[in-house]
């Protein structure tokens, strides 16, 4: 002890320094960083300090955005969201930033923070890299081929979710639609029998809903306090309990399917059996193979339903435009013999111009391009991103800029056909009038995403959204019950909006469909 002591007090004086050293660089990154940040202006500084800031962004979130874009339309500014300081970068430096490398400009990181992958054990970068691989090398690629069977799957699911609505006949369409979304991409993920066991539906919507909810409900928490609240938030702990229902469900079918290819049986053509093809090369085990199932679930089950909910809401309301998209489609399949191809669904562009229109109303989340810094970045405008902290843009302001579309508040079914055609002004001025589809992502429209991050499977989403559309619009009348005229009201919910759940709308089986 007495030897510690004595080369303690010999080096007192350079550990002193040391000590010194890094305190000081650690004030001066603090400084720096603060001053850096202190150039960018803050929106909401009016409201508090950051806690009080970080409430009144749950219940103000979009006023905060929209006063920022009208005063810095091309600057960044900051807010503070449910997870501290963000930076919100105007329009003009996208395409600068989505250039930048993953090094610097991080999306998995990005996830982690907006999904509390940390407090939620996710954010496995080789099951990411896995699922991502899957979608684009197999189901990207197999649409042409897989398209006739996913028509044929859309037409029996929609027949056994809807009621037989010989009259008008009241339906809950989240409900209903998450149901026929479940089946549909299902059949492709896991194969036509499984996809329609209640056992496989609760697994895969229970999980995704469960997910959303914990997610929301841990991010009530301030941040510095997650890693305590998440053992006081029952939403998690439910998670946790249906993840791994869902997991005692898909092992036994991984198992079996192991088995048929052991004994040289034919395989399904579906994502479980294009896994298995390919996962012992990669090192991952059957558990998280059952992980990735879920995964993918739950990226395509969620925000399909929330676009197709939100396309009906809008169309429900207007029965001219429901007539128009009847006409193409049934105009369509008549020059591809009833098959729904993939050429079929290219040239029904009226409905999707209708589909993009719905989007561009109802964007929603405020927010898109979704970054996390991982090293600091000075961009051409001087502005200084610090390590550490979140980016984004304010996407929904975008499309709604009448800069950027004519008319914005006016929902105009024929805006993007127009545009593909080149029939109305394009303010944008695009060479390539087909960057107004539908599955296209530009740093103007980010539904999708944008740079080389943007969402693998929409394409996928985008031939199973026209497919269900055009297949109710085929054999359904719609109208609003109760005699109302106007779209359902969306729900906001800090940046994000979402169709109302619990709305109905009468459904009748047009008399000229086929039974």
């Amino acid at each position: 002890m007495d030897q510690f002591t004595s080369i303690l007090e010999e080096r007192a004086p350079v550990l002193a320094s040391i000590a010194v050293v890094l305190v000081a660089v650690f004030a001066a990154n603090v400084l720096f960083k603060n001053d850096y940040l202190s150039q960018i202006p803050l929106i909401g500084s009016e409201v508090g300090d950051a806690e009080k800031r970080r409430k009144a962004y749950i219940t103000n979130g979009l006023d905060f955005y929209k006063k920022g874009y009208e005063l810095f339309k091309s600057k960044a500014y900051r807010l503070t969201a449910l997870d501290g300081d963000r930076i919100v970068l105007p329009r003009h430096l996208l395409e600068e930033v989505r250039q930048l490398p993953d090094d610097v400009i991080n999306i998995d990181k990005a996830f982690d923070v907006i999904n509390e992958h940390k407090h939620l054990d996710m954010g496995n970068r080789k099951l990411t890299e896995f699922m991502i691989h899957i979608i684009r090398g197999d189901l990207t690629r197999g649409l042409a081929r897989i398209n006739p069977r996913l028509s044929a799957e859309t037409a029996q699911t929609i027949q056994e979710e809807l009621p037989p609505c010989d009259d008008f006949t009241p339906v809950v369409v989240y409900q209903t639609v998450l149901r026929m979304v479940a089946k549909i991409s299902g059949a492709i993920f896991i194969g036509p029998e499984l996809c329609r066991s209640e056992d496989y539906l609760n697994a895969s919507i229970g999980y995704t809903l469960d997910f959303l909810n914990a997610v929301n409900k841990l991010k009530q928490w301030n941040k510095r306090w997650r890693w305590l609240g998440r053992y006081f938030t029952p939403e998690v702990d439910k998670l946790f309990k249906e993840r791994k229902k869902a997991h005692n469900f898909l092992n036994p079918v991984i198992k079996q399917r192991r088995a048929d290819m052991a004994a040289g049986k034919d395989m399904p053509d579906d994502a479980l059996q294009w896994m298995l093809n390919k996962i012992d090369e990669t090192g991952l085990s059957d558990d998280i193979l059952a992980e990735t199932q879920l995964n993918m679930s739950m990226a395509a089950i969620h925000t399909t339903t929330l676009t197709v909910t939100m396309i009906l809401y809008d169309l429900v309301v207007r029965p001219d435009v429901i007539e128009e998209i009847r006409k193409e489609v049934r105009s369509v399949l008549a020059a591809n013999h009833g098959v729904m191809t993939s050429h079929a669904l290219f040239e029904m562009k009226f409905l999707d111009s209708v589909m993009k229109e719905s989007q561009r109303v109802n964007p929603g989340s405020l927010i898109r391009f979704q970054r996390y810094v991982d090293k600091p970045v000075t961009l051409s405008d001087g502005t200084h991103l610090p390590a550490g902290y979140m980016i984004e843009t304010a996407h929904a302001l975008t499309v709604q800029d009448p800069s950027v579309y004519r008319n914005p508040e006016k929902f105009d079914p024929r805006r993007f056909l127009d545009l593909r055609n080149g029939t109305s002004e394009d303010l944008l001025k695009y060479k390539n009038k087909e960057q107004h589809q539908f599955v296209t992502v530009t740093k103007d429209f980010m539904h999708f995403g944008y740079g080389r991050h943007a969402c693998p499977g929409r394409f996928f989403a985008a031939n199973e959204i026209k497919l269900i559309l055009a297949r109710i619009l085929v054999d359904y009348d719609m109208q609003m019950p109760d005699g109302l005229t106007e779209r359902y009201a969306n729900i906001n919910m800090g940046p994000d909006a979402f169709p109302d759940p619990t709305k109905e709308v009468l459904f009748k089986r047009v008399k000229t469909a086929e039974k």
